[in-house]
């Protein structure tokens, strides 16, 4: 992946200026209460805190800088604004979400994404990864299997293609399975494991899909 000084620069800012907001929040607001209540392991406390601090931080920050400049679905040349603003956006999600892991088990993976702007709706399992969550709508009683990825982006031949991904309620995306950007899964659906669903690819309600690139299975 092509990267600039500048794509160092505007991640470097991103990441100081959350590492000082939540360092503030611990110093001022959590510090004084952890080292009443728990003493000299206000230290282990303080770091817990620093650490989901962080998190929300990032989960914010991605929201209000998506609220001024949404990402537009295309395909863009590594030079173009978009992608740079691509990476800063996903470097802030995945050091985000990364800080969240200690108090995200598994059946909290929802809410992280949901939090880092995907669309979420009742009772969804996610077993795998979801990569930029903004770009993801995951109706009521999604499953995505272990270690299975659902990707708003993919990088070919030199250029990134965005695009929205959508997975209708009850829908199943197995084990290691591949579900890229601009894919539609319709309700009900079943993506079998390992399978790969390609950017674009419209897989209607009730069919069972599998394979690389994914079909439908007779």
């Amino acid at each position: 992946m092509k990267t600039t000084i500048a794509d160092f620069v505007l991640c470097g800012l991103a990441i100081a200026a959350l590492v000082a907001a939540s360092l503030a929040v611990v110093l001022l607001g959590i510090r004084p209460f952890s080292r009443a209540l728990t003493g000299d392991y206000h230290v282990i406390v303080d770091f817990l805190a620093l650490l989901l601090c962080y998190g929300v931080l990032s989960a914010a920050l991605l929201r209000i800088l998506l609220a001024i400049r949404p990402i537009v679905p295309g395909e863009y040349a590594m030079d173009a604004p978009v992608f740079g603003y691509w990476k800063v956006l996903t470097i802030i999600y995945r050091l985000g979400q990364k800080a969240l892991l200690p108090f995200t088990p598994e059946f909290v993976r929802p809410l992280v994404v949901r939090l880092f702007g995907a669309r979420v709706g009742h009772d969804v399992a996610i077993g795998g990864t979801i990569d930029d969550p903004y770009l993801i709508s995951l109706g009521d009683r999604v499953v995505i299997g272990n270690h299975a990825l659902v990707s708003g982006s993919v990088i070919n031949n030199g250029r990134v293609v965005l695009g929205h991904v959508s997975i209708g309620s009850d829908a199943t995306v197995g084990a290691n399975a591949i579900v890229l950007p601009g894919a539609e899964i319709g309700e009900r659906a079943l993506v079998a494991s390992a399978s790969v669903v390609i950017a674009a690819t419209r897989i209607p309600a009730g069919e069972m899909w599998r394979g690389n690139p994914a079909r439908k299975w007779q």
